[in-house]
Parts: C-alpha cells; sequence; structure tokens
C-alpha cells in the first residue's frame, strides 16, 4: 500500500480557504489541514475537529495529585510519625492545603506536558512540508490548505484546488 500525498492549496482570504475545505469534506475528503501564521475562528467547525483529550488528562492528573497529596500528609502525620499536638484532628487540616494544591498543580502541568509530546507525536523536527518553498510563506502572510490523497487522486485534487480558488497549488515531496 503507498502512502498518501499531500497537496498544498494557497488561498488570499479566510473564506476562500474555508469554502473550499467545505467542498474538499462534501468530495469525500477527510484528511485536511490548515496552515495560518493566525488564528483561525471557526476553523476547528470547519474541519471537524475531534474535542481534545487535554483537559480529562490534566483533570484526572489534577485529581490523582490531589488524592495523593492528602493520603501522603495524613500517612506522614498521623499514621508514620503520629505526634499528638494540641489534640490535633486525623481529617485534613487547612495547614494540608499548600501541599494538596500544589502537587494537584505540579501533577496537571506535567501530565499535559507529556500528554501533547504523546498526542501530537512531538518533537517532530522533519516534515516533508519544510520541502516545499513556498509553504515558508505559511508563517509570514499566507494562508494553506493541504488535503492527503492516494498517490493516484493527485491530479485530481490539484485540479479541484485550482477550480476552488487556490492561488497557487504545490505537492509535497514523498518522505525518503
Amino acid at each position: 500500500m503507498t502512502a498518501p500525498r499531500v497537496v498544498l492549496g494557497k488561498y488570499p482570504s479566510v473564506d476562500s480557504l474555508y469554502g473550499a475545505a467545505r467542498a474538499l469534506q462534501a468530495a469525500g475528503h477527510s484528511a485536511l489541514d490548515f496552515y495560518s501564521p493566525y488564528p483561525l475562528p471557526g476553523s476547528d467547525e470547519v474541519l471537524r475537529l475531534k474535542k481534545s483529550p487535554v483537559p480529562f488528562v490534566a483533570g484526572t492528573a489534577a485529581l490523582i495529585g490531589v488524592v495523593s497529596g492528602v493520603l501522603m500528609q495524613w500517612w506522614m502525620n498521623d499514621v508514620d510519625y503520629a505526634i499528638n499536638v494540641a489534640n490535633r484532628s486525623v481529617v485534613p487540616s487547612p495547614t494540608w492545603m499548600p501541599v494538596t494544591f500544589e502537587l494537584g498543580v505540579l501533577l496537571a502541568g506535567v501530565s499535559i506536558f507529556f500528554g501533547l509530546m504523546a498526542i501530537f507525536r512531538f518533537p517532530r523536527p522533519y516534515d516533508p512540508l519544510f520541502e516545499v518553498e513556498a509553504f515558508r510563506s505559511a508563517t509570514i502572510d499566507t494562508l494553506w490548505l493541504s488535503v492527503a490523497v492516494k498517490a493516484d487522486e493527485v491530479p485530481g485534487v490539484s485540479e479541484e484546488l485550482r477550480k476552488l480558488g487556490a492561488a497557487q497549488v504545490e505537492l509535497v515531496p514523498e518522505e525518503a
């Protein structure tokens, strides 16, 4: 089975970019992506992106951090080295809150960092898109739409991108 090829289309405006993406989705293409030097409002709806798992990862890690902070302090203060000064209670007190909060924040932050690395397959120092000379404008002032297609569909998709208003169409070279 051959690897999918990526075709890039350069668009002059956000409306034409969104229109081309919707037309390609209606034609049955689902592997679309936008490249822009600034955030595009509504692009996640246009691309039909799934909801990000990062909030779930962060919330779960924060909850684990809070629970482990409380359990750690309970173990250290009431079980392992129990010194009952002033007849203090066994239940969590306000003095436990800073450690509990900080452990929750620490685990949430670390899990977000490593979760993003895993989800987005970072670090990725090389991408075949970098070989397209015209694509360098994606970080300056140009809007690009990429479509991943089978090798035999490349001419048809290239022509469709031109019909949909692409000012320039480029084929990304295959990975070595």
